[in-house]
């Protein structure tokens, strides 16, 4: 969520409730309808009072503020803001709170919109399969983006100078929706693995496991469930895969774009 945004929405709608007072009045209209008879007729106005001024300029502010994300939104506000006078500011006044309102729903409701991530334990001698795999697989296949992807051997998806490594792996481990443990000979000799699959254990969040073209079943041993496992170089388990992320984010199937794009990373791994 653009904090920004929901904070100028928010002083926005403070500065409305807690400055400006709408007066509602009864104004008698008189009509004669004969020498006698005189009918009044009683009519409703609204006066907009306080901090207009002040409200106005909250608003200016905000709707540049949302230009980029909320163009449609900003310019809507911008015509309100720009006829905040005369009879009719009440109409502009009550279009802009309903506007305001129903943005801070908006923003408050991106905080729960579930963010595609997959992390990915693997070892870093196996990072140009991992490259392939993000790239050909997750990306141009699927349709994750590769910002959404933590992969720590790959340029810039690891982490930033300064960083503790451990609370950083751990942090992405337990924001993830998938992790991929990606066995290997070289994962199996790494101590750097088999504690990140522990910390993935624990998370327990949509754990898949994955062979690499030099392990087989036989020799990952105590590490895993050899029927869980799927070979990488299968085709069959990479359709399995792109059907299930595809159902689970509601992406759109690409269809022919993912078997090019699977088929192309399997010649990587045969070559």
């Amino acid at each position: 969520m653009n904090n920004n945004i929901f904070e100028l929405t928010k002083s926005c709608l403070g500065i409305s409730e807690q400055s400006i007072n709408v007066r509602v009045e009864e104004i008698p209209i008189q009509k004669r309808l004969s020498y006698n008879v005189v009918q009044v007729n009683r009519v409703i106005d609204f006066t907009v009072e306080g901090e207009t001024k002040l409200f106005v300029q909250s608003v200016s502010n905000l709707a540049k503020a949302l230009l980029e994300k909320y163009p449609t939104i900003a310019l809507q506000l911008q015509e309100h803001v720009s006829k905040f006078h005369g009879r009719e500011i009440i109409i502009h006044h009550s279009a802009i709170i309903a506007i305001l309102k129903c943005l801070m729903a908006l923003e408050e409701s991106a905080k729960y919109c579930r963010k595609r991530k997959v992390f990915i334990s693997h070892s870093s001698k196996d990072k140009d399969i991992m490259k392939n795999f993000t790239n050909l697989i997750l990306d141009l296949g699927i349709g994750i983006s590769a910002n959404d992807v933590f992969c720590t051997s790959i340029e810039d998806m690891t982490m930033r100078n300064g960083d503790d490594i451990r609370q950083h792996i751990k942090e992405n481990i337990l924001s993830a929706d998938y992790s991929f443990l990606m066995f290997s000979k070289n994962y199996q000799s790494s101590e750097i693995c088999l504690n990140e699959m522990g910390a993935v254990w624990a998370a327990n969040n949509n754990v898949r496991y994955y062979l690499l073209p030099d392990a087989d079943f036989d020799k990952i041993g105590w590490l895993t469930n050899p029927q869980k496992a799927e070979k990488i170089n299968s085709s069959i388990a990479l359709d399995a895969l792109q059907k299930e992320l595809v159902d689970f984010y509601g992406l759109q199937d690409r269809g022919i774009t993912w078997s090019k794009n699977r088929e192309d990373f399997l010649a990587t791994l045969n070559s």
